[in-house]
């Protein structure tokens, strides 16, 4: 089943020392679960984070849980190991499981949004990555939608990192466009709505969607997105 909520419809609270914290969806936990958000089946969580300018997170790591946090606005530095980089909106930043992290904000004063996307793995190890939408080449579909993949499994040349999803990317669907018609059997794709809004046709309905959203797409769902819309339609994906 198809399950669309928007992240302003959870209750926050506060994380990793002094992140706004919205759970998005999550794995469930048990059968025939009531909370519906409690949906996913191959990725483990996918939640919103907020810090405030002059704030940092906590320094911590997980065991064997990759993650990818993605830059929604603003821009502050990652801690990875010993050393602090630079991150930006845009930005998908690949975290291996078992390496001490941290987000800095404290050099700002605007705050500094993103999402926590996690996946359990098989032991630690990896290497940071952290790439921009805008490094990637855009690949267009055949019906006018453009896509640009920005993480890829490990192996994958320039974009390879992941060893539990399969995949981090960018679409957008111009006005008056649509995506191709899709139905995915192998992979769990969840869709966030990044800019503005559009339709979601699949299961035989269509359900308008705007910027927030959050999408679950089980394996095998027929799906097409349409922009009936003035402005683009730009949507992050992840999928497992």
């Amino acid at each position: 089943m198809v399950i669309v909520k928007n992240w302003r419809e959870v209750q926050p609270n506060i994380a990793h020392l002094s992140a706004v914290h919205w759970g998005g969806l999550r794995r469930s936990e048990q059968p025939n679960d009531p909370d519906e958000r409690n949906c996913l089946q191959r990725l483990d969580g996918f939640a919103r984070h907020a810090l405030q300018g002059r704030k940092t997170s906590d320094h911590h790591r997980h065991e064997s849980l990759e993650q990818v946090y993605y830059l929604l606005s603003g821009g502050g530095e990652v801690l990875f190991e010993e050393k602090r980089f630079a991150v930006r909106e845009g930005d998908a930043v690949y975290l291996p499981s078992g390496i001490h992290h941290q987000m800095f904000n404290d050099m700002n004063e605007a705050w500094l949004e993103h999402h926590v996307i996690s996946m359990k793995v098989a032991g630690n190890g990896g290497s940071l990555l952290i790439r921009n939408w805008r490094q990637a080449p855009p690949v267009r579909d055949s019906g006018g939608a453009v896509r640009w993949r920005q993480l890829g499994r490990e192996g994958e040349p320039e974009v390879g990192c992941l060893r539990g999803m399969a995949s981090i990317e960018c679409e957008a669907v111009p006005p008056g466009g649509r995506t191709s018609e899709r139905s995915l059997p192998d992979l769990e794709q969840v869709y966030y709505v990044l800019e503005n809004r559009g339709l979601l046709l699949a299961e035989g309905e269509e359900r308008p969607i705007s910027e927030g959203d959050m999408i679950h797409l089980p394996p095998g769902t027929q799906y097409q997105l349409r922009n009936p819309h003035a402005t683009w339609l730009r949507c992050l994906i992840m999928a497992a």
